[in-house]
């Protein structure tokens, strides 16, 4: 079956951790479950002792970094394992971890997938 590259936005805004954390987002009944996607998304931390932030996509670890104290602002691309997205409603969370003050917030959130046509 022929397929195509899509993507669904998780979030377009900045997404302060300690205000929203999890956002649902929807991906149409066409994907290919079986091949993988790629996650790509802005940050932005600024923390004051060692920090480590997670993300999940529908409860799987999908990706973790550690930042030495500062503030910084990038943007990272992640191959996600098959199976993780699903079709329908999709959990996207992230938390953090530190010792000492931490700020972490999202943006242009956005997920590429393949779908059958």
């Amino acid at each position: 079956m022929p397929r195509i590259a899509n993507y669904s936005i998780v979030a377009d805004a900045w997404v302060v951790e300690a205000v929203q954390d999890t956002i649902n987002f929807d991906v149409p009944g066409n994907i290919e479950t079986r091949s993988r996607s790629v996650l790509g998304f802005m940050i932005e931390v600024d923390n004051a002792d060692d920090m480590t932030l997670t993300l999940r996509l529908n409860g799987t670890k999908v990706w973790t970094w550690t930042w030495p104290e500062g503030r910084r602002i990038r943007f990272f691309q992640e191959v996600i394992e098959a199976g993780v997205l699903k079709a329908g409603t999709n959990v996207f969370s992230f938390d953090s971890s530190s010792g000492d003050f931490r700020f972490v917030q999202m943006s242009d959130i956005v997920v590429w997938w393949q779908g059958n046509i």
